[in-house]
């Protein structure tokens, strides 16, 4: 991997720009603001460190010599590395544990804003303006992510940014770069057939007629309120019989649950001869005792929808909140700060740190699903806030020579001696 080497004037350079990317990439894996400079300071009594032994960083940048010297890289740089983690999890297996809907991958997209302040800015910035005269500047992108209801993890690909294009004066938006994901990502990259989800946001002729161009599959959410010649068409099927109704009854281990499908086959997206077809499918979750509605939602789909499989269908649509619980909502709200401006710059730098910080959630997600030792780990030390401050803390002050000696000293002599004193 090759990076530009340009340097601002007076940065010094022996650091390379490899430190500078391990270094930043240290500091989101091990969740440690700190991590950089309790690493000095180890150095500096001990003759060594953990962000030599565990990420390789031969000399260990300032804060201001990272972003400068990550400024001027495009964060498209290490998009490699999203890829050949996927490659690797592919030829291990590991993505069957995922496949949904005979044998497809299911891929949900969102968009989210990573970035805003009424004061930094750059050229690439988004900007709002308010009534009140202040304008906010934001960064934002769209999050792929892998998703199955069978399994917990989420696995993440690389974000397509949604930012001012170079050239265009016009403000960049989430329908614009899901379009350029869709032009740059054909589904043959992935191995797999694959199925999009996504929200209503996407469930428009161009984007779905650009999906299935490009070899896609797509389950996206349907709302009567942005799609009214498709559901004036639903109430004409509904009067000549042409919507099938089933439902099935199912306890969730406090009360039952009447699940209502619904379903139609080819219904128009739009008004016009050229209008794309789509199959529709609707699911209303009702609380038998109470008659209480529990959950309703509506989606378009190019899959055919039978009884036998509207079920799945549904369950592979409703997966899709996925990306913001298990996806978006933990990288905002759980230890990696994703809104955090960790820096912003003046070219790439915002946009390389929110790379980094998307390879850290990657790689904690990979070691959850293969690697025995952390697995282990993490149900010992349940919550992550308590797995991310142990892991704080023995960084600090402990210097490990592997990540594999580092773990094995958890689960052997730490994680003992903390129950022993907790008892």
């Amino acid at each position: 991997m090759t990076y530009p080497l340009e340097r601002k004037p007076g940065n010094n350079t022996k650091y390379q720009v490899e430190d500078a990317v391990m270094a930043a990439f240290s500091v989101f894996f091990t969740q440690s603001p700190s991590f950089l400079e309790h690493q000095r300071l180890m150095n500096s009594n001990k003759g060594k460190d953990n962000a030599e032994s565990l990420f390789s960083i031969e000399a260990i940048p300032s804060d201001n010599q990272i972003r400068n010297l990550l400024d001027p890289v495009p964060a498209t740089t290490i998009f490699l590395t999203f890829q050949k983690v996927y490659q690797w999890l592919e030829s291990k297996g590991v993505l069957k544990k995922f496949l949904y809907l005979d044998g497809e991958i299911l891929v949900a997209l969102d968009g989210t804003e990573y970035f805003a302040s009424k004061k930094i800015n750059c050229p690439h910035c988004n900007c709002r303006n308010h009534r009140n005269g202040t304008t906010t500047y934001f960064h934002g992108c769209v999050t792929p992510v892998i998703v199955s209801p069978n399994q917990k993890q989420v696995i993440n690909l690389e974000p397509e940014f949604i930012k001012k294009q170079d050239g265009h004066q016009k403000e960049d938006c989430e329908n614009a770069a899901v379009k350029r994901w869709l032009n740059n990502n054909h589904q043959n990259k992935y191995g797999y057939p694959v199925t999009l989800l996504g929200d209503d946001l996407y469930s428009r002729q161009p984007i779905c007629q650009l999906a299935l161009k490009q070899g896609y599959n797509f389950i996206f959410v349907c709302l009567e309120t942005s799609h009214k010649t498709l559901y004036e068409w639903l109430e004409f099927l509904e009067r000549s019989g042409d919507v099938t109704t089933l439902e099935k009854k199912q306890w969730d281990g406090r009360k039952n649950l009447i699940y209502r499908y619904r379903y139609a086959s080819r219904v128009p997206l739009r008004d016009g001869d050229s209008s794309l077809e789509a199959n529709w499918c609707e699911v209303t979750v009702i609380n038998e005792k109470t008659q209480k509605i529990i959950y309703k939602n509506n989606w378009i789909t190019n899959h055919k929808i039978t009884g036998d499989n509207v079920e799945e269908i549904v369950k592979a649509g409703r997966s899709r909140w996925k990306v913001e619980n298990e996806g978006n909502n933990v990288l905002k709200n759980h230890g990696y700060n994703l809104e955090h401006n960790f820096g912003h710059g003046q070219n790439h730098l915002c946009e390389f740190l929110l790379s980094l910080n998307l390879l850290a959630f990657l790689f904690h997600t990979v070691l959850d699903l293969v690697n025995y030792t952390y697995q282990k780990v993490r149900e010992l030390l349940a919550t992550r806030t308590s797995f991310f401050n142990d892991i704080r803390t023995l960084l600090k002050f402990i210097w490990f020579k592997s990540w594999s000696e580092f773990f094995l000293f958890i689960l052997t002599e730490y994680i003992p001696l903390t129950k022993g004193n907790s008892s």
